[in-house]
């Protein structure tokens, strides 16, 4: 039986498929399971890499789902960001900014905008503490991503 399993798991590793036993922060880590079903990564920015960690502290995410016509933006706390402010938006040209902001573990959003025919444009930020000094990484995208 055991070795049934271990052939059932290095099946799904091997084709990408996750279990459901995988623990949360991993889910929140992963965009597509953020925003839901049916949502593809069209673009990401990491936030806060010129740390001495060289790893970033959130990544912004754009998704894009063909079959409702919604794009979702989504930041992911990464490293020891966890628990300091982050945000995300999203907007449609044209429109206004949709938001999420606060002091999150695991990420900021899923902000939603159903943009046909229009572009759109992402954004996101973070802060974080290092050696008792804050710092701030902010991103805005370009209007793109046009549908």
């Amino acid at each position: 039986m055991r070795h049934v399993l271990r052939a059932v798991v290095a099946l799904c590793a091997a084709l990408g498929i996750s279990l459901a036993f995988t623990s949360s922060a991993q889910a929140a880590s992963n965009p597509v399971t953020v925003c839901g079903s049916g949502y593809y990564v069209q673009s990401s920015h990491k936030l806060g890499l010129y740390l001495e960690t060289g790893g970033p502290q959130a990544i912004v995410y754009l998704l894009y789902n063909s079959s409702t016509g919604y794009n979702c933006a989504v930041t992911v706390v990464t490293g020891e960001q966890i628990g300091n402010p982050v945000s995300v938006g999203i907007r449609a040209e044209g429109g206004t900014w949709i938001k999420d902001s606060g002091n999150y573990n695991s990420y900021a959003g899923p902000v939603r905008v159903k943009a046909a025919g229009k572009c759109v444009q992402y954004s996101g930020s973070t802060r974080w503490w290092s050696s008792s000094s804050p710092y701030t990484d902010e991103y805005t995208s370009p209007l793109g991503w046009c549908g």
